[in-house]
């Protein structure tokens, strides 16, 4: 587990510079200089392609992650696998346009009403999947290559960054709400234009790949596990993304506007998750495929630690400045509707970070196929939520939705696990763990938290969250909860001394 928090750490810094410009992107830009309605067109758009891509890709990123080790071979540039992973895609592509194009009216029809003005843009989704196909195909590729830095830059900083450029010049009036939109496809056409040029500067690009290498049934393996695969993405998406298209349908583009505004915020804390899952996928499914169950149960025992740790330290900056932070954003009156979303939503992240990878250990075991049925279920469960909730109780009733189906997807994952390997991620770390973010909570309640004008909202915002963040670290490393933090904190130190001793 060392080398992940190495790894991760690594990618970490890309993906919080990226925070940093989604934060100022997501909670400035995009509110001063869009209208709810136009957040809510761009993000939807965005997020729709997400989910389809999650099918139409037909598993690749996974066959990926699952299979490159047959073709791993330096000398031959993996045997020349990226054209496989390229040429692969596009069957799927060609279903999910023809699907697409064949429900038109249908798509029109359940926007009409509540959400007419996202209509004419709706189209834009198809390029958008492509796009996004393609960027996490790269990516599992550049995975598996041991390199995720610059993907991990490639998606958290230069898209972030360019999408509050795009924004920028269009607040400034320089083009149309509709070239705004197209200026967004483009930037992430060209990030699968960067992947591709990073790559062959890597000497991992070669499209001659020998089709004959799948012989021996390896190919009906791949598209088995990938059609399984992507049917438990499919759901995966529908969990998370169904919520903001329902409540769009339903309750309009206003109230999906502050309900992603929130969610955006209860979603810094996945971070960590994140760019741990990169590097812990490749040796979860490494360690299965040896059949080296110590190594797996140590990579899912501190997966859970740190993810929890870092995890919850975010939710704890998060929500105790929660007021301060929405009184500071443009159009506060609106948005600080989403404060209980920011509640339900980052508690049930929170909690599925605390459970680990679990969901890798299922997708790359031979019981691959029980997360596809546990995740159809999920999807199932996640519209009939969302069905229920949202007519009652709104944007609430959304993350109300969300966090119920959440809640019920970890611990069903936590079940499978323990059911087919007979391990468990919690261990008696994490209730120490637990304990120091209970005191550390305590204590922000004794802080005081001034409010008035922008810069006295933020000085309190930053002194709290500076004595909180004290008061963390030294219960972490004082108690030793977790080795891997205070190793690397050790090695920081040392390096630290080292420099002041030149």
């Amino acid at each position: 587990m060392g080398i992940v928090i190495r790894q991760s750490l690594k990618a970490s810094v890309g993906s919080y510079i990226g925070v940093g410009i989604g934060i100022i992107n997501q909670l400035y830009v995009s509110l001063e200089f869009l209208e709810a309605d136009q957040l809510a067109i761009s993000r939807l758009l965005l997020e729709n392609s997400i989910l389809f891509a999650a099918f139409a890709h037909l598993g690749t990123p996974f066959i990926t992650d699952r299979f490159f080790s047959y073709f791993r071979d330096d000398k031959t540039k993996n045997n020349g696998f990226l054209g496989f992973l390229l040429a692969f895609p596009l069957i799927g592509i060609s279903l999910f346009i023809a699907a697409y194009l064949g429900f038109e009216q249908q798509i029109k029809g359940y926007f009409a009403e509540k959400s007419a003005k996202l209509i004419p843009y709706h189209i834009l989704v198809i390029p958008f999947t492509i796009f996004w196909i393609y960027i996490s195909v790269l990516e599992a590729y550049c995975r598996n290559n041991a390199r995720i830095a610059i993907p991990t830059f490639v998606r958290e900083v230069y898209l972030k960054l360019a999408n509050v450029l795009v924004i920028l010049m269009f607040g400034l009036g320089w083009y149309s709400f509709d070239w705004m939109l197209y200026l967004v496809i483009g930037i992430h056409g060209l990030a699968v234009v960067i992947l591709l040029f990073y790559i062959y500067q890597l000497g991992k690009f070669s499209l001659q790949f020998d089709f004959g290498q799948l012989k021996g049934g390896l190919f009906r393996q791949m598209l088995y596990f990938g059609l399984f695969i992507v049917m438990g993405g499919v759901g995966t998406q529908v969990v998370y993304f169904i919520d903001r298209t329902m409540l769009s349908g339903g309750k309009g583009l206003a109230n999906a506007a502050i309900f992603i505004i929130a969610t955006n915020i209860a979603g810094i804390i996945e971070i960590p998750r994140k760019t741990i899952t990169q590097i812990s996928t490749p040796l979860v499914s490494n360690s299965l495929r040896q059949n080296d169950m110590a190594h797996v149960q140590e990579l899912y025992h501190k997966s859970s630690l740190n993810q929890l740790l870092a995890g919850g330290f975010v939710f704890l900056l998060i929500w105790t400045n929660i007021d301060g932070i929405f009184s500071i954003l443009p159009k506060a009156e609106i948005y600080s509707q989403g404060k209980m979303v920011v509640l339900l939503l980052a508690s049930a992240k929170l909690f599925e970070m605390a459970t680990g990878v679990n969901g890798e250990i299922i997708n790359y075991s031979r019981y691959f196929r029980y997360a596809t049925y546990l995740m159809i279920v999920m999807a199932c469960l996640a519209i009939g939520a969302n069905s229920y909730f949202i007519p009652r109780y709104g944007i609430n009733g959304a993350a109300l939705a969300t966090t119920i189906t959440t809640l019920i997807f970890a611990l069903s994952k936590v079940g499978m696990v323990w059911i087919f390997f007979r391990i468990l991620p919690f261990t008696f770390s994490g209730v120490k763990a637990v304990a120091v973010l209970a005191l550390v909570y305590g204590v922000s309640l004794l802080l005081p938290e001034w409010s008035g004008s922008l810069w006295i909202t933020l000085l309190s915002i930053a002194l709290r969250s500076l004595i909180l963040t004290g008061l963390f670290a030294g219960l972490v490393l004082w108690l030793r909860v977790s080795e891997d933090v205070n190793g690397l904190a050790g090695s920081l130190w040392g390096q630290v001394r080292a420099f002041r001793q030149r």
